[in-house]
């Protein structure tokens, strides 16, 4: 399930195209009702002890042989993008955890990472090990490079725990300790991992590849001058491909942008906008609804290239 959001203004604003049959839709990209989208809000702690630390979290969990990296990201500013990014990162560390098992520098046991998206929590970061495996627990968005930094922190013989985030301490106290421990780890340190180019989505001919922790759009083998900035994924109809980018739409049709469409906030107060708009796919159309299916407020046209408002809401 995709969660889209859009906050944007100057739209287009055209009369209404008469439609004398309600189009079959061949594809919902998204359907969501109230209801549904309350089983989507995960209360999420990872085993923080401040009530700070709680809120609605878009859960994400990605698993592979040696890690398991759970993400939680704000209800409020959910970005597909990053949940894509630590997706390709959680595979290019399982790769670099097993080569030092491989290579007998780490012990064979599996990582657990919790990550928290910041505006969520107070500023942490927890590096543990047991027995049975070892932990991260992060506030904020880490790079690969602190990921992998971590992880041969592990392999050192004198490693010793470390825990800022419990003991009352400012937030500028804790950052400041954060920072050093990475110094004291080498995070800037050149580290060999595979970094090679691999597929994280797909949409027909469409494809975002991870290349050196970046992300980037494919057309077939072509790369487009697209750039993926914020949430939702593209949608398909036909031949042309919808992009979403903050305040505005792009319409893609093989490698030229040929329509471009700007929209309107829901709400009045475009500071507290977050709203959500819920994307049907028709044979000759696409519609941005909100909430339902029924109560559309943007249409696009296949056949006229064109986007048309509900000037009726």
């Amino acid at each position: 399930m995709q969660v889209i959001i859009f906050a944007a203004w100057d739209s287009e604003v055209v009369s209404i195209p008469p439609l004398t049959q309600s189009p079959k839709p061949l594809a919902v990209i998204l359907k969501r009702q109230k209801m549904r989208l309350l089983l989507l809000i995960v209360l999420t702690t990872f085993s923080l002890a401040d009530s700070k630390a709680k809120g609605d979290c878009m859960n994400r969990h990605f698993k592979e042989d040696k890690i398991e990296l759970n993400l939680c990201q704000s209800y409020y500013s959910y970005n597909e993008t990053t949940t894509l990014i630590f997706k390709a990162r959680t595979k290019v560390l399982n790769d670099y955890i097993k080569e030092k098992i491989l290579n007998g520098q780490l012990k064979d046991k599996k990582l657990v990472i919790n990550i928290m998206e910041q505006s969520m929590t107070y500023e942490h970061l927890f590096v543990k090990q047991n027995e049975n495996g070892y932990e991260i627990d992060f506030s904020g968005y880490p790079t690969i490079q602190k990921l992998t930094a971590i992880v041969d922190n592990f392999t050192k013989s004198d490693w010793k725990q470390f825990i800022v985030g419990l003991n009352g301490l400012s937030e500028t106290v804790c950052k400041n300790q954060i920072e050093k421990f990475y110094d004291s780890i080498s995070v800037s340190k050149p580290r060999q991992m595979s970094l090679d180019k691999f597929i994280v989505w797909s949409s027909g001919q469409l494809h975002i590849d991870y290349i050196n922790d970046s992300l980037k759009y494919f057309l077939d083998s072509f790369p487009l001058k697209v750039n993926i900035t914020s949430s939702p994924l593209p949608v398909q109809i036909k031949d042309r491909y919808l992009f979403f980018d903050n305040q505005t739409i792009f319409v893609l049709q093989g490698q030229e942008i040929i329509k471009t469409f700007k929209i309107e906030p829901i709400e009045d107060d475009i500071k507290m906008f977050q709203e959500y708009y819920n994307i049907y796919i028709y044979d000759k159309w696409v519609n941005l609804c909100y909430p339902e299916e029924e109560n559309w407020i943007y249409t696009y046209s296949y056949d006229k290239n064109k986007f048309y408002k509900n000037t009726e809401k």
